[in-house]
């Protein structure tokens, strides 16, 4: 008769734990990665109005946050004073950003001769000379709006260059409800180079009316009527038509598909 020999009991409990710590670890891993995904994929908007300052809307603000709520966005809402330099540094956290701000724009000419266009989004900030520094270096303005007797801290395209440090996400979207915010495309283009894939506003001056219409009226073709971005535009311009003071039409360029 053949002898079966036992298998020593600790040796068994050795195998069960280190099964146990592999199942374990596998599981951590899963975990983190599935957490990884959802940072990377999980829909954030930014509405930030410091043109609430001097002009008001918050029922249009409300309106555009609750209908993003509903389209599963993550939306961070800023008001006022809270839209700062902070605040433009961190826009490529979100995969959607609408901007109701003053815009501005100059032409300069240099001792050379040379004719230089820019263009500025305002902060809901004060202009300081403690801000000088930053102006010297191009990277913002002191900025007056107009019919306004007051002046504000405004950001030039090269802050975003400097102070924007992360990518936009795939698919990303900003919208400015400005004026001015493309009398030149070079904040939009710096954005894109950030990653940016389609910016929204308006090349020259814009009343406040037809502003609120067209933004409201475009989240509206986008997120409840399904349209693409590029439709939602083209509809908005449709249905309100230029400007009545100014004539100017919402303008997008989109960068990437």
């Amino acid at each position: 008769m053949s002898s079966v020999k036992k298998f020593p009991v600790f040796k068994i409990i050795v195998i069960l734990l280190l099964v146990a710590i592999v199942i374990s670890l596998v599981s951590v891993f899963l975990t983190l990665k599935q957490r990884e995904k959802v940072k990377v994929y999980r829909k954030r908007a930014l509405v930030a109005d410091s043109l609430s300052i001097d002009f008001p809307n918050l029922e249009l603000d409300n309106y555009i946050v609750n209908v993003l709520k509903k389209a599963g966005y993550e939306v961070d809402f800023f008001y006022g004073s809270e839209v700062d330099l902070k605040l433009y540094s961190e826009l490529t956290n979100y995969s959607l950003v609408i901007l109701r701000v003053h815009g501005g724009k100059a032409i300069v000419k240099t001792p050379e001769g040379v004719v230089i266009r820019v263009n500025g989004l305002f902060t809901g900030l004060p202009w300081s000379e403690e801000y000088s520094y930053l102006k010297t270096a191009w990277l913002v303005a002191r900025a007056r709006p107009y019919g306004l007797n007051k002046t504000y801290l405004a950001v030039l395209p090269r802050f975003f260059e400097v102070y924007l440090r992360s990518k936009f996400s795939e698919d990303s979207v900003v919208i400015v409800a400005s004026c001015y915010s493309l009398f030149t495309e070079e904040i939009a283009d710096t954005l894109a180079e950030k990653g940016l894939s389609i910016f929204i506003g308006w090349e020259g001056a814009v009343s406040l009316h037809h502003m609120d219409l067209a933004l409201k009226e475009l989240i509206d073709n986008v997120f409840l009527k399904g349209m693409s971005w590029d439709e939602a535009v083209r509809c908005v311009n449709e249905e309100l038509g230029p400007d009545p003071i100014s004539g100017e039409k919402l303008k997008i360029i989109i960068y990437r598909r």
